[in-house]
């Protein structure tokens, strides 16, 4: 039976031990967000958005949200390969079929290491956190192999990789924990056409060669097979604990739903007039989401949807998380097209698209100009290096070479 209602969990801003912040449920026929009145009473309660977006008022009246929770319960909620593994599990227990799981359920099933700040439970007094199995990370590569490959896992198994279940995205992952650091751990793909691991390896120590600011990532080899560890920027430890940061996708702050992202309907320009509203400081966020989008086009990374964009949120003020997911993305033709518009001629891959409206994130084209060409001087002269130092084979760095890195077609003229 599909599930009614959950309880949401929050850690605010420099706290290590959650408070009830309201309850999300569904009446049959859509999902209501209300804010717990005990929440509304503290006088250090904060929006779980900025002002206008969904969540974004701090009242007892009912939010409406549509079919997928779309806001930023939507965020702390699994993506694609997390409800796969859901899926799975719930679908081999007997008597069960796929079709009894609602967007709650996904809600409530997700490890309580989730990414963000939120969790979701079906207490509302007492916060008693879904167990979950923290596995070594050759347990988890085991089991994400086998979820890949269509395999039957074991209860132990299917305990290790469900800890990791909420984690976004549609390549195989998992949420690693050891020696108080916090990873996320992506394995490679039977589906893969290229190394994937080397790909995004290589491609995020360029962006930090090109002055994007990036998570931190290390690629490591566990049972004979590489895994790329990205370094967790929600976790900050500290001698009394783990402190939660809450997390925004730019999906939620652009107030859209996962069909209009996959449709392209999001929008760099757009980002930026929320960041200029409510950053805390627009003139380096500004400049910043302008790097990542330019940078995107000249390396070829043509996944760089809304939901691979993110801000931390702490009541008053947005501030853009280091970059993730910065990978080129292997194609055969010359032109492609972002996944987000970029300027005057929408999501095309172009340089002059990108410095066309380049005044909405805060830059004058001659400093929009200069940027791109230091970045272009930096992946032309240093990109081999980087991706062959992540462990890219060279076949595939050829094909990179071919139409991915500074493909031609983005320096074409628009007119």
């Amino acid at each position: 039976m599909i599930s009614e209602e959950a309880f949401l969990w929050f850690y605010l801003p420099g706290e290590i031990e959650p408070v009830v912040c309201g309850v999300v449920a569904f009446n049959g026929y859509e999902h209501v967000f209300r804010y717990a009145r005990s929440y509304l009473e503290r006088n250090n309660a904060i929006p779980l958005a900025p002002p206008g977006r969904p969540l974004g008022k701090l009242t007892e009246d009912e939010a409406v949200l549509d079919a997928e929770l779309n806001s930023a319960i939507r965020d702390a909620s699994p993506d694609a390969w997390g409800r796969n593994v859901m899926l799975r599990e719930f679908a081999n227990t007997p008597g069960r079929k796929q079709s009894e799981l609602g967007e709650i359920d996904f809600l409530l099933r997700a490890g309580p290491d989730r990414i963000g700040a939120l969790d979701a439970t079906n207490d509302s007094k007492h916060y008693i956190p879904k167990k979950s199995h923290a596995a070594p990370l050759e347990e988890l590569l085991e089991a994400a192999d086998r979820i890949d490959q269509g395999k039957a896992l074991d209860p132990h198994l299917d305990a290790a990789l469900n800890h990791g279940t909420s984690v976004g995205g549609a390549r195989p992952k998992a949420l690693l924990h050891e020696n108080d650091e916090y990873w996320i751990a992506k394995f490679s793909s039977s589906r893969d056409y290229a190394d994937m691991v080397g790909v995004e390896g290589g491609g995020m120590q360029l962006a930090l060669k090109a002055g994007v600011n990036v998570a931190e990532t290390r690629i490591v080899e566990v049972l004979n097979k590489r895994v790329i560890l990205v370094r967790r920027f929600d976790r900050t430890v500290t001698p009394e604990g783990a402190h939660r940061r809450h997390m925004i996708s730019a999906m939620t702050l652009l107030n859209l739903d996962e069909y209009a992202v996959r449709a392209g309907y999001s929008s760099y320009l757009e980002l930026a007039d929320v960041l200029r509203q409510y950053a805390r400081d627009f003139q380096e966020d500004g400049a910043e989401l302008f790097r990542r989008m330019a940078f995107n086009i000249l390396i070829g990374n043509v996944d760089d949807h809304a939901r691979n964009h993110a801000c931390f949120w702490d009541g008053r003020f947005l501030d853009l998380t280091p970059a993730y997911d910065v990978c080129p993305q292997p194609r055969a033709g010359i032109s492609a097209d972002q996944a987000m518009v970029v300027g005057e001629w929408g999501r095309k891959a172009n340089l002059k698209n990108a410095i066309s409206n380049c005044g909405r994130f805060g830059l004058e084209k001659d400093q929009a100009s200069e940027m791109i060409e230091r970045m272009v001087e930096v992946v032309r002269k240093h990109w081999w290096e980087m991706f062959s130092q992540a462990g890219t084979p060279e076949g595939d760095l050829n094909f990179l070479s071919q139409a991915t890195i500074l493909s031609e077609s983005i320096f074409y003229d628009l007119e």
